[in-house]
């Protein structure tokens, strides 16, 4: 498992347009802890029920070691409503910092496709893990979420884990 320095969320606590519910806040993610879940509702009020509540939403991070090669992601799915599991996902590399990362700047597309959660495993575990092509070192990744399993008003996961080298 990656140690992370700084995770940064691309939104922020609430029910409104654009946040998470704070017990579901972005550090659980990245906790080493299965029971735990993040879950964001995206450009949506939390009651809204749309085909794209969620999407497009993620975090990136720093990783304490600098540098470092990620070939391949982990994925778990949170304790309900399997709707809400991604599907499709980005992974991003930079190696730029603070505001260029913040804005979106400089960010290099290393993998767009398959979650590992196409066929549901069920609750708070994983199905396939993800490897993919990568020889460049970064020292921050972003992680999205682009498409998700079904109808629902949210994105949720229990965790995301990147693998690779220099972790």
């Amino acid at each position: 498992m990656h140690e992370v320095s700084v995770i940064f969320s691309l939104s922020i606590s609430g029910n409104g347009y654009g946040n998470y519910p704070s017990t579901q806040s972005l550090d659980k993610a990245s906790d080493n802890n299965i029971t735990t879940k993040y879950l964001n509702f995206g450009s949506f009020f939390y009651l809204n029920i749309y085909d794209i509540c969620g999407l497009n939403t993620g975090f990136y991070v720093t990783l304490k070691r600098g540098v470092s090669l990620v070939i391949g992601l982990q994925i778990f799915t949170a304790d309900d409503m399997s709707a809400r599991d991604p599907i499709i996902v980005t992974l991003e590399g930079s190696n730029s910092t603070n505001i260029d990362l913040t804005y979106g700047i400089n960010w290099n597309l290393i993998y767009n496709g398959n979650s590992g959660l196409t066929n549901d495993p069920g609750r708070l575990t994983c199905d396939q893990t993800q490897l993919f092509c990568n020889s460049k070192q970064y020292m921050s990744y972003r992680f999205l979420v682009t498409h998700k399993r079904a109808l629902a008003n949210s994105v949720q996961y229990s965790e995301v884990r990147l693998l690779g080298f220099n972790f």
